[in-house]
Formats: structure tokens, sequence, C-alpha cells
């Protein structure tokens, strides 16, 4: 989940685990469509880039991310990826995804 202050996700199993509940989730909300969605892609490739790390990377067991400095953050990196660089929007719309992933990986599993 995210946080004020920091955003946090956490997800289920795979490699790493939060990458696979993302594209769980893009999966999910994009019907048979095989590419995850936009938002998804960018975040992943925010999380994923070394040369940021000190600013969103992963946790250390790669469960969840982390926005290790939210103005900084929303300053430099969201509008090189999105058309705004407001941090509250960017968690609003992860926790939309979160949200129905963690609905639908809850129906799935029982």
């Amino acid at each position: 989940m995210a946080e004020q202050g920091a955003g946090e996700a956490d997800a289920g199993g795979g490699e790493p685990p939060a990458a696979a509940v993302m594209t769980a989730a893009a999966e999910a909300l994009a019907g048979q469509r095989s590419l995850p969605t936009p938002f998804l892609t960018k975040t992943y490739q925010l999380v994923e880039d070394p040369a940021v790390d000190d600013v969103i990377s992963w946790n250390e067991d790669g469960s969840t991310f982390v926005v290790w400095r939210p103005a900084e953050f929303a300053r430099d990196l969201l509008p090189k990826y999105f058309k705004h660089n407001n941090f509250s929007s960017f968690v609003r719309q992860l926790n939309t995804y979160l949200s129905r992933t963690a609905s639908l990986l809850s129906v799935w599993m029982l």
C-alpha cells in the first residue's frame, strides 16, 4: 500500500513479486490483452531503473517498492513518464490497480 511520504506496494509471488502482481493486474483489467497498461509499464520501468534507486526502488526482498524521496520523485521523475507531477495522483492510480488486483487475486484463490 502507499503511505504518506512513501509509496509502497505489497505483492504476491513471482520474479520479482511486485512485478508479478502488476502484470496480473494489467492482464486482468485488460481482459485478453497480453500487454500491461501504460501506467503499470511506466511504473515498472521507474522501479527497475537503477539510476534512480535513491528515489524509487524495490525493497530488500523485492516484494514491494518504495518511493524514498516523494518530492524529488514528483518533481523530476513523474513528468518524464506521466503527464503530471502530482505524487497524490500517482498514489491514487496505483491504489486503484492494487485494489482491483487484490480483489481479483482473492477471488482467484477461493
